[in-house]
């Protein structure tokens, strides 16, 4: 009865280590945004929900390795938004909120949705739902060139 319980135990710890994936939560979005001024490097946000297979797959085939790679560490700030999590984090204004509050703040009803914003949080570029797997690391890469373009004007254009 011992192994059988140790074994169930094994296998939910398993599972809730891949739903976590190594990408990098949202806790506090004033403190990246200071970054994103110093860097020039707009903040990736993906929005999740659990047992969201789509979901899990972009976060495994496509956030997680980036999130490792030190060519993108330099191109972006990513974090994680678990859309239906009452946990408090700081918005780009300092103030707490839950992430579902976040997520509604975004008009985020469709997961996986990645949105690529400014130090204020603004929207650059969003890309709703998991696409083609073929094609979806290479929209994403144009999405992070088209927005950190943008960002690189707007922080020229207020200096």
């Amino acid at each position: 009865m011992l192994k059988k319980y140790l074994l169930i135990l094994l296998v939910t710890a398993n599972s809730l280590m891949a739903e976590g994936l190594l990408l990098p939560p949202a806790e506090d979005f004033f403190m990246d945004s200071q970054k994103v001024w110093k860097n020039k490097t707009p903040i990736l946000i993906m929005f999740s929900v659990p047992g969201c297979g789509y979901c899990k797959k972009i976060k495994e085939d496509v956030l997680s390795p980036m999130a490792k790679l030190d060519e993108y560490s330099k191109k972006i700030i990513i974090r994680h938004i678990d859309s239906n999590s009452s946990d408090e984090i700081n918005d780009f204004f300092n103030e707490k909120v839950s992430q579902s509050d976040f997520s509604f703040s975004y008009v985020v009803d469709f997961f996986p949705t990645i949105i690529l914003v400014d130090n204020y949080g603004v929207t650059l570029d969003k890309i709703i739902g998991a696409g083609v797997d073929d094609y979806y690391w290479m929209y994403l890469d144009e999405a992070i060139a088209s927005s950190t373009k943008k960002l690189k004007q707007q922080l020229n254009a207020e200096l």
